[in-house]
């Protein structure tokens, strides 16, 4: 077992997480004797092991996390302030500054901060698998403001 830290573990494999993922896999069994508060959630090198329906990949953990920020970035509000610049709506504070450096994007939002500072060393597994790059709604908000024509 790896041992995460608090705040990774609940921003990346909390069980609502977990369930939600679990339902986007088609792999829902665990509802009839479950529910989701009740799954049993443990950080293996092999993937995240769940006691009530086996093992997930780190591959599918990280499918999942591309597409539910893409939907979660799709709402967004995003004010372009400068060619690098970005403000994005948000919902612990009003706006968030993203900011594009060399085709990367950083946020100033706790989500971010948590992936940047604790992902690599905590879950290098999880970072391989989104070949290495870290990222929020609030960064893939502002990507995809550039890719939408106005």
């Amino acid at each position: 077992m790896i041992n995460l830290s608090t705040q990774l573990a609940s921003q990346t494999i909390s069980k609502n997480a977990i369930a939600d993922l679990l339902y986007y896999l088609g792999r829902d069994r665990w509802e009839e004797n479950y529910n989701r508060h009740q799954l049993t959630i443990e950080a293996w090198a092999v993937g995240i092991w769940v006691r009530e329906i086996g093992i997930i990949s780190y591959k599918d953990l990280a499918e999942f996390m591309r597409n539910s920020t893409k939907l979660r970035a799709s709402g967004l509000q995003v004010e372009r302030r400068s060619p690098s610049l970005f403000l994005v709506e948000g919902s612990q504070q009003s706006r968030y500054a993203v900011i594009r450096q060399n085709g990367h994007y950083t946020c100033e939002c706790m989500l971010y901060r948590c992936r940047h500072n604790r992902l690599r060393k905590e879950l290098p597994q999880l970072f391989e698998a989104l070949n290495k790059k870290i990222f929020c709604h609030h960064t893939v908000a502002a990507y995809l403001s550039l890719q939408t024509p106005t």
